[in-house]
């Protein structure tokens, strides 16, 4: 029977050294390691309990946020049946999702935009509404905003590239279905 050395663990961060490695290269690789193995951080001022997950929604030139908590799924628009009634307002039409059918609402008409012209986007499944959707002109995206503490519907984006730092409204989809003019949480 052999008598083998105990394995000591590297400390996390750490990874296996090669002989050829020059040691500049050996720094460099190192550091990345130990910045890959650190908890991931959303930026630098924001703290996790501050912090919120939107699914961000362009509009022209505005920023509208739906809390994460509220969304279900994301899937792109592509086929919308047709209602029977001819100006139903923010009602577009139906969709089958999962053997369920949904009524389809355009946002941007819910926030007071004129009706859309056309039929494509995507759609926003919400939780605990089976059967409405959110139908978006422009594509979402998830992203982490920190609320402002003087006025709550509003919040700064910290997370989406392009969208980073600029101010968005959030949306209470609650409001939005019962038509109330505040549609701020």
């Amino acid at each position: 029977m052999s008598q083998s050395k105990p394995k000591t663990a590297r400390p996390r961060g750490e990874r296996p050294v090669r002989a050829t490695e020059s040691p500049r290269a050996r720094q460099i690789l190192d550091d990345r390691a130990r910045r890959l193995a650190a908890p991931e951080a959303t930026a630098a001022d924001v703290s996790v309990t501050e912090a919120m997950r939107v699914l961000l929604c362009p509009m022209g030139g505005n920023l509208y946020g739906l809390p994460m908590a509220e969304v279900a799924s994301l899937r792109p628009l592509e086929r919308l049946g047709r209602t029977g009634v001819a100006g139903a307002g923010t009602v577009m039409g139906l969709v089958a999702d999962n053997g369920r059918v949904r009524q389809v609402l355009d946002l941007g008409a819910l926030l007071g935009a004129p009706p859309p012209q056309e039929a494509d986007g995507y759609l926003v499944m919400l939780n605990g509404r089976r059967d409405i959707a959110l139908r978006l002109a422009e594509r979402p995206l998830a992203a982490q905003v920190r609320p402002d503490p003087d006025h709550p519907q509003r919040a700064l984006v910290v997370s989406a590239g392009d969208d980073n730092a600029k101010t968005l409204v959030i949306l209470s989809v609650t409001a939005l279905l019962a038509g109330d003019a505040s549609v701020g949480a």
